[in-house]
């Protein structure tokens, strides 16, 4: 072996212990959305934690880009411990080998809601977003879909979450197809171009979002008239002297899930810290300062807490229109393509 190729191998080799040891010594760290969710589980769940183990945890916000969770699981240079996913997401980075296989003797499956846990993840909170307007400039405003989309009888400046997710079933909705049948219908060419057409109808009215914190600074400023937005962050203003109509009867909900990234040098501790935000007495005090819809069993069908927190989305289930997620696994990626299209036309 030449002295050249020696010294490359031990460079190599220096900087992967290098890289390794500087992953061991960082922080546990868990990440989520963002906003006033987080905020409460930091105070409630993550410090909570610290506090009970002396493990220090650190949290860190993304907006759901998962490439760069696919880029630090192919480099092998994984910074995110444990992490909040969306449902199609989280299976297909299941599938991908992105995320880690949960180990149910550390976490226990009993303590959830059904359809809450499964071969990557774990129930977090149920989440929605539904239509907001500010009352002081708005006595009246969209009270369904199809009124959002009525520009005519609620004219002004709409926003919504950019991509088709919950954009297209807002457009089918708005065209007139029940809700039982939406995903019936975008499931078919004929489905996908009948709410692109329903769309162009507000296209040059839409100002589009991707932080969850967008469409309030958007509706608050004045630039936006009534917007899609998630329900827990309008409640919380709303608790700080915003005066926003939010309707329930434009809900699109879903469950977020807590994973672990495949490949985390800290994957053990990250499974006990799920374990343990999941528990009953840590959501408990997260109740307490935000309105969270966790998918513990034990607090979600707690009477007291659903009294104390009325925009708990799964009390709201019944009026909205619950996100497919074998649908948009299906179908996501093809959509997505399309919508980018639409949207740069």
């Amino acid at each position: 072996m030449t002295m050249r190729i020696l010294s490359v191998l031990t460079a190599t080799a220096a900087k992967a212990v290098a890289m390794a040891s500087a992953s061991m010594a960082r922080d546990l760290t868990i990440v989520g959305f963002g906003g006033g969710y987080q905020d409460s589980a930091r105070e409630a769940l993550f410090k909570g934690y610290q506090e009970a183990t002396g493990t220090p945890v650190a949290d860190d916000v993304y907006n759901g880009e998962m490439a760069k969770i696919y880029g630090m699981v192919q480099t092998g240079n994984v910074t995110y411990d444990a992490i909040m996913v969306e449902a199609p997401e989280l299976v297909r980075g299941c599938e991908d080998g992105i995320f880690a296989k949960i180990d149910y003797s550390v976490i226990n499956r009993d303590k959830f809601i059904e359809g809450a846990t499964s071969e990557c993840g774990i129930g977090g909170t149920g989440w929605g977003a539904a239509v907001f307007y500010d009352t002081v400039r708005h006595p009246e405003g969209p009270k369904t879909v199809a009124d959002f989309f009525d520009v005519e009888k609620f004219p002004g400046k709409r926003s919504m979450r950019t991509g088709p997710k919950m954009t297209l079933e807002a457009a089918l909705l708005a065209d007139g197809v029940a809700k039982e049948d939406v995903y019936k219908v975008l499931a078919t060419d004929e489905g996908v171009a009948r709410a692109f057409v329903k769309l162009d109808t507000i296209k040059d009215q839409i100002v589009w979002w991707k932080s969850g914190a967008q469409p309030l600074q958007l509706v608050g400023s004045g630039e936006v008239d009534y917007a899609f937005g998630y329900t827990g962050r309008v409640i919380k203003a709303n608790s700080e002297g915003s005066k926003y109509q939010l309707d329930w009867d434009t809900l699109f909900y879903s469950i977020d899930y807590w994973a672990v990234v495949e490949g985390s040098p800290m994957k053990d501790e990250a499974m006990k810290l799920i374990n343990w935000i999941t528990d009953e007495g840590p959501l408990r005090k997260q109740a307490a300062i935000w309105p969270i819809s966790p998918a513990n069993k034990a607090v979600n069908e707690d009477p007291e807490i659903q009294k104390a927190n009325p925009g708990m989305v799964l009390n709201h289930s019944a009026e909205g229109l619950f996100i497919n997620t074998e649908f948009w696994i299906e179908h996501g990626d093809e959509l997505e393509a399309k919508f980018t299209a639409w949207a740069a036309q």
